[in-house]
């Protein structure tokens, strides 16, 4: 609740049969994947028909490739920053690292599979400091079969 303060998503409180539909199927896949079932969330997605403005919160070139490369990564694998820099043919790990900083939908684009390239976890949702951040992104990739 506090990372949809923060980045102060709206949900409405009038639903049609279809939005109820909509939520209900993406409140089963969200449990479903906390809960440990193999499901890939961005293609969960794709395939209940939620549409997301990936356009608005991605607008240059370099941080679509950056997230076009990144949902590529498959629940269970790991990438770094560099090695999604290469991806893409640039050497730029840490405007990656800005990029993904700002990523609004982190469990939909997965950047808590990039890990530093020491094979440490680093920061996730734009914060290094505090322990929740870390602690979930850890908890995530436990889900997804990851081992640290």
């Amino acid at each position: 609740m506090e990372y949809i303060k923060i980045n102060k998503f709206e949900i409405s409180n009038y639903k049609d049969a279809k939005e109820r539909s909509i939520l209900n199927q993406l409140e089963n896949a969200i449990n479903d994947y906390l809960t440990g079932t193999n499901i890939d969330l961005f293609e969960e997605m794709k395939s209940i028909d939620v549409l997301l403005d990936f356009k608005n919160k991605f607008k240059t070139d370099f941080s679509q490739k950056v997230k076009n490369s990144l949902i590529k990564t498959r629940p269970g694998e790991s990438t770094t920053y560099s090695e999604l820099a290469k991806k893409i043919n640039s050497k730029a790990f840490r405007a990656v690292g800005s990029v993904l900083r700002n990523n609004p939908l982190p469990l939909i684009i997965p950047c808590h599979r990039v890990i530093k390239k020491d094979g440490k976890i680093g920061g996730f949702m734009g914060k290094m400091d505090d322990d929740w951040q870390i602690n979930l992104k850890r908890r995530l990739l436990r889900i997804e079969g990851f081992m640290i």
